[in-house]
């Protein structure tokens, strides 16, 4: 049974002029889609074919489900119109576009003392987005910019927002790329919103014992060649 999660919009005209979310699964970045399966070498051009040499095989990281668990998960929010980056005569970057409603704003001075990612000024701009996520009872949402989408002008600053709660609109703050200057397609994705479940936790800490751990290891990873995780941990994820 799916968990319901609704994106009502602030306003009749957020609701008839910004794209709608929608599944991450949707937009894979063509890097991870074009990636062969396997390690590509003399004997195997192609990358298609599964190679066990020394006790190890040539699986390359498309075979990671973790790392593509990462990038399916949850809801993709797009940039809703072109924007145009740009700069005044003292350095400092103007976002512009032709519609009527604002689509970024920059934010106060005291954001820009967070310290920004590596290769990303200190200027956060906010994403005027219309979309207000509501989520059931006890379900937060995680904020992020999209997962293996690395080649994007802004980075996210992450968040969590307890959706089940609160019923204003989530304007996330991000960071622009140093350097960028130019213009922003509409369809972008900009932010990725993944649904959790909170609850309380507390650590404990406990080593395997002699040879425990290689026992583990025998009977579940090393005693399949590849696909491990996949047929015996994995558990499906559905965002629709």
């Amino acid at each position: 049974m799916y968990k319901k999660i609704i994106f009502k919009a602030r306003d009749k005209y957020g609701f008839d002029t910004q794209l709608r979310p929608y599944p991450a699964a949707q937009n894979l970045p063509d890097w991870w889609k074009n990636a062969a399966p396997y390690m590509k070498s003399p004997k195997n051009p192609d990358g298609k074919k599964i190679i066990i040499s020394n006790r190890a095989s040539n699986a390359g990281f498309k075979k990671c489900t973790p790392m593509l668990d990462a990038m399916l998960s949850g809801y993709i929010i797009p940039l809703w119109a072109d924007v145009q980056i740009s700069y005044d005569d003292k350095g400092n970057p103007l976002i512009n576009s032709r519609t009527n409603a604002q689509v970024f704003m920059q934010h106060g001075e005291s954001a820009r003392e967070v310290h920004p990612p590596t290769g990303y000024t200190n200027f956060v701009f906010k994403y005027i987005n219309t979309w207000i996520p509501i989520t059931p009872p006890g379900y937060s949402i995680l904020v992020t910019s999209p997962f293996g989408h690395r080649d994007l002008p802004f980075e996210a600053v992450p968040a969590i927002v307890d959706t089940d709660k609160s019923t204003l609109e989530i304007v996330p703050p991000m960071w622009l790329k140093e350097g960028f200057e130019g213009i922003i397609e509409k369809g972008t994705p900009l932010l990725q919103l993944t649904p959790f479940k909170r609850t309380s936790w507390e650590a404990e800490f406990k080593y395997y014992e002699g040879h425990d751990y290689q026992t583990v290891q025998e009977k579940n990873f090393n005693g399949n060649l590849v696909n491990h995780y996949v047929r015996n941990v994995w558990s499906k994820k559905d965002y629709k």
